[in-house]
């Protein structure tokens, strides 16, 4: 998983999946809290773990918690990654 796009698609899958809307539904500009996306602090722990293992990025609890959006989870796994 060199490239961001399979990173961003990858991240992407992920959200889509664990929170269960449509990749059409959000954007990097969807906070996780919103209305589209719904998501609780379980649910987010949920992604950042799916995130650990299909990525190999481990997402801090006080880096997890400074997380807002979908653009900045891909943003932080992208700079993880270098």
């Amino acid at each position: 998983m060199s490239s961001e796009v399979d990173v961003d698609d990858t991240i992407e899958g992920i959200i889509a999946d664990r929170l269960r809307v449509d990749r059409s539904a959000f954007d990097d500009d969807t906070p996780f809290d919103g209305e589209t996306l719904d998501a609780d602090s379980l649910d987010v722990v949920e992604a950042a773990e799916a995130v650990d293992v299909n990525l190999g990025v481990h997402v801090p609890d006080a880096e997890l918690e400074a997380i807002e959006t979908v653009g900045e989870l891909k943003s932080f796994v992208r700079a993880e990654l270098g």
